[in-house]
């Protein structure tokens, strides 16, 4: 069980059900008490009453009026307090007891606001939030209290659900805990598992994860808008628009009550439409093949526990994580990461290497609410699993697996304190302080007249703490999310549309975001193995090397599906240079069956090791059937490739050549080479390090990256709308350095200066990215200043001064000055988002993949994706271009703009008023 929660067991009895629906009666019969009060004093009241004012009160105004108050305040001190006590209400009729013997469990914990800019604050501020904080601890809103119904499963176990997750009681630590299993971290033992489970082994982890299904429920119209009214605002609003009613001031009091009804009514069917298509997305369920007692059964994916072994399909929905355990798999992840691009993963392999399900595992995992695109089963592979299926086995189910536990956060969202709610506890004290004075004013003025007293001062407080300025604060958000509908541009957090209003910095993505989506080729360059220097650089694959080329057509992870060229672009666009194409029916993992003008033969790959992030390169041995030798290539950016070759092999102008592509614009690669002379059923034997290891470098693989046609104008609009725009990419910093000039983010005459160390225990090195000339010292650089007044210095980091940087602390004092970070990590990309959120509100745009940490942690993500709604960030765009940044923030900031503006309005109204 989490440590911050707290649990509390309750049953029912017969005393307390009589009690909590007799303060229900009582509380209608008072609120039609207060109207028969209303009613008598316009001389409304039926029979022989209609028609005589204040007849209630024996025809005395005085008392008449006397006597609603009467009724009207103790009425307002009722709904406060069972509000107050509306967490606690029902279970204080409830008979209280230990959790396991009880018929209710309520569940208790704390609530961590979420604070999205801690700007400094003067000590008014801090006195208002510290009143503010006991003020939150009296009325129970510093915790969450939710009573969940105890239920048994068809085993006798007791359990409860509570935020679409299961607690069950444990009997050996004699509480309540949410269960999971753990299928281990090694692969051979997870591959030992192929057998799956045993159907006592699954009813029993059934009976403790509960089933592989996340129900999202939306309420009716009725029940949505009984939720919604319910809420502090709206009884305040209630309350005080009742004396608007009774007091002959009932034209204005319907004139408020239609904009607070309208207001409520867009909340709701806002509301109930995220919610609607969040249950769309959540709530999946089909029939799947199952391995139970060694035999193959039709089951409902709700039926699936960990431990399961299931029969992957083309076409099925993944309703939980699973690990390919056999066979490759073409998913469709668009509507979890916003990858616009179908992504290959590849089974586990037969040795005892570790299972990381953050790291390269991956590429063998098939995350819930993905999509099989294709299956392929594996007859042959020499360090894979053989089967004539295509099998996975499921790791986590329900809220566990990766998409349940973003919808839980989306579903049950920790409350986000936004800069202007703090400002607005200010601006409601001053009120209140001004009300005061009000009530102060009219004791003085209306002396002895204590009735005109208190209705002055219930009307100057109406007036100035309007019961409209909630609906004020509503309206800008609505407009704005209807319109960024209208521009594809679709929202799963609709609070959030408000903060992006507020937006100073916005961090792009680069390749697929600021750029195209695809690379084309652009050339390679061989090294000549006789001088060790570079030959010519050739536009055209077939005048290169032929082992060059051979690299070229089998060094990926490129696959067929139905006609169409399924991997990462770059492979992608490798593989279309070779004019290859690819077996469907392949004697070993994939089978290359050269061009016509090709001068080699078919290349089988008989091992291949996928690219990760941390290795920054992939590698693949490769079985020639022309000449029947075994080659290795080993595939990575430049500076990955060079560490791993034989420094012989290593031109002396290596870097500088690289350098050069990079700093034209190029997407650079190395390719590495070595042949095997080891009988062909041994390579299953060798690990990756082993395989790539002593190798002669071959080449660079270029490719161009070009900038997307209106990238430069929408990055013109956000500067002109002063918002810093930052670049964090994958890609080499020169590269990054030459699209951020394209594109207008770094000015043309700015000079940029590239931070680079070796390790991170190494001091970073500055140079001139143009000049390449050292530079010792950059802090009179960044002191000098432009014509336009800006600083005439821009500066790039690589991801390994990052670290550097950010482990010393020395980040913060160069971050704004820092326009393009380049060869980071997803991890890296999280820390440098989190970096600028501390100072302020940053936004972060990215097309899915390794940027879905980065679009998470951001106070705004908007990930370029073709599905309407992805759970990945709180926006998703189906249009691809980085225009819809510039039309989010314009109907955000115009939304904030026109809640302040209304809300500003409604206090000088008020103001105005309580003098009249």
């Amino acid at each position: 069980m989490q440590r911050d929660i707290s649990l509390k067991g309750y049953r029912d009895h017969l005393l307390g059900t009589v009690g909590i629906w007799s303060i229900g009666v009582v509380m209608a019969l008072w609120i039609c008490y207060l109207g028969v009060w209303s009613a008598d004093y316009y001389g409304s009241l039926p029979g022989s009453r209609r028609g005589v004012i204040s007849s209630l009160a024996f025809k005395d105004d005085y008392l008449e009026l006397a006597s609603f108050l009467i009724v009207w305040g103790l009425s307002f001190l009722f709904l406060i307090v069972l509000y107050i006590l509306k967490p606690h209400l029902r279970n204080f009729f409830r008979v209280q007891t230990l959790p396991a013997k009880g018929h209710y469990v309520c569940v208790v914990r704390p609530v961590h606001e979420v604070k999205l800019v801690s700007e400094k604050t003067n000590l008014l501020q801090e006195a208002i939030n510290r009143i503010t904080e006991k003020l939150s601890m009296v009325m129970s809103q510093d915790k969450s209290y939710t009573t969940c119904p105890v239920e048994r499963t068809s085993e006798g176990r007791i359990y409860f659900t509570y935020q679409c997750t299961r607690y069950v009681f444990d009997d050996q630590i004699g509480q309540y805990a949410p269960f999971d299993f753990d299928l281990g971290s090694i692969n051979s033992g997870l591959l030992s598992q192929v057998n799956g489970l045993s159907a006592a082994d699954a009813l029993y982890r059934s009976e403790l994860v509960g089933p592989n299904f996340i129900q999202v429920e939306v309420p009716g119209v009725f029940m949505a808008f009984v939720r919604e009214l319910v809420s502090f605002f709206y009884i305040y609003q209630f309350i005080f628009l009742w004396a608007f009613y009774f007091y002959a001031y009932y034209q204005v009091g319907l004139v408020d009550t239609g904009v607070i009804l309208i207001s409520a009514t867009i909340k709701v069917f806002l509301r109930m439409g995220s919610e609607k298509r969040l249950k769309r997305m959540a709530e999946q369920e089909e029939m799947v093949n199952v391995k139970r007692d060694g035999q193959w059964i039709e089951t409902s994916t709700k039926g699936l526990v960990p431990g399961d072994v299931i029969e992957v399909v083309t076409g099925s929905h993944m309703s939980c994580d699973c690990i390919l355990l056999s066979g490759n798999a073409i998913m469709d992840e668009s509507s979890l990461t916003g990858e616009p691009l179908p992504i290959r993963k590849f089974p586990l392999r037969l040795d005892d290497g570790h299972y990381d399900p953050e790291g390269a595992g991956k590429m063998s995992t098939l995350y819930a609410g993905t999509i099989v695109s294709q299956v392929q089963p594996i007859l042959h592979a020499a360090d894979q699993l053989e089967s004539d299926r295509v099998l996975a086995l499921v790791n986590h189910t329900g809220t566990l697996s990766d998409k349940g536990r973003l919808i839980r956060k989306i579903l049950f969202p920790n409350p986000i304190s936004f800069i202007f709610n703090e400002q607005m506890r200010i601006v409601v004290f001053i009120l209140v302080m001004y009300s005061v004075f009000v009530m102060a004013m009219a004791a003085y003025l209306y002396k002895g007249n204590n009735v005109a007293i208190v209705f002055y001062g219930v009307f100057a407080i109406a007036q100035l703490l309007s019961p409209l300025l909630p609906a004020a604060m509503v309206i800008g958000q609505s407009i704005a999310a209807a319109r960024l509908r209208k521009k594809q541009i679709f929202c799963v957090d609709p609070q959030r549309i408000m903060i992006a209003g507020k937006v100073q910095i916005f961090c792009f993505d680069k390749t697929g975001t600021l750029t195209k989506e695809g690379l084309e080729y652009y050339g390679g360059q061989c090294i000549d193995s006789q001088s060790g220097t570079f030959n010519k650089f050739q536009s055209d694959l077939g005048y290169n090397d032929m082992l060059f080329q051979k690299a070229v057509a089998s060094c990926h992870a490129v696959t067929d599906l139905n006609g169409q060229l399924i991997g990462n672009p770059v492979d992608i666009e490798q593989f279309r240079a070779s004019k290859s194409t690819i077996d469907p029916t392949p004697k070993y993992l994939d089978a290359i069956i050269p061009a016509d003008s090709a001068k080699h033969g078919v290349l089988h790959v008989v091992r291949r090791f996928e690219f990760v992030h941390a290795r920054a390169s992939m590698s693949v041995a490769i079985l020639d059937e022309a000449t029947g030798k075994l080659h290795v290539f080993v595939k990575g950016s430049f500076e990955r490739i060079k560490q791993i070759s034989n420094n012989a092999s290593v031109p002396a102008d290596y870097d500088s050549t690289c350098a050069g592509l990079a700093r034209e614009g190029c997407y650079v690669l190395s390719i590495a080479h070595k042949e095997l002379d080891i009988p062909l059923e041994d390579i299953k034997d060798l690990t990756q390090d082993e395989l790539e290891g002593d190798c002669d470098l071959l080449g660079l693989l270029v490719f161009k990256n070009m900038l997307k046609e209106d990238t430069e104008s929408a990055i013109g609009e956000l500067k002109g709308g002063s918002t810093r725009t930052v670049m964090i990419t994958g890609d080499t910093a020169l590269t990054g350095v030459y699209i951020a000039r394209q594109c207008g983010m770094v000015p043309p005459n700015n000079r940029v200066l590239l931070g680079d160390c070796k390790t991170t225990m190494d001091d970073v090195k500055w140079t001139d990215v143009d000049t390449m000339e050292p530079v010792s010292d950059i802090a009179p650089y960044l002191a000098e200043l432009g014509p336009d007044g800006y600083p005439a210095t821009e500066l790039a980091l690589t991801g390994t001064a990052f670290d550097r940087l950010n482990n010393t602390g020395a980040i913060d004092s160069i971050l704004f000055h820092t326009r393009v970070f380049a060869r980071m990590k997803p991890v890296h990309k999280v820390e440098c988002i989190e970096l600028h959120m501390k100072y302020g509100i940053t936004a972060m745009c990215g097309d899915g993949g390794n940027d879905c940490g980065a679009l998470r942690a951001a106070h705004v993500g908007i990930a370029l994706s073709d599905a309407e709604a992805s759970i990945v960030s709180p926006f998703s765009s189906a249009n691809r271009s980085i225009y819809s940044c510039v039309e989010l923030l314009i109907q955000s900031r115009a939304g904030l703009a026109t809640s302040f503006a209304n809300f500003a309005a409604l206090i000088c109204y008020g103001q105005i008023m309580s003098g009249m």
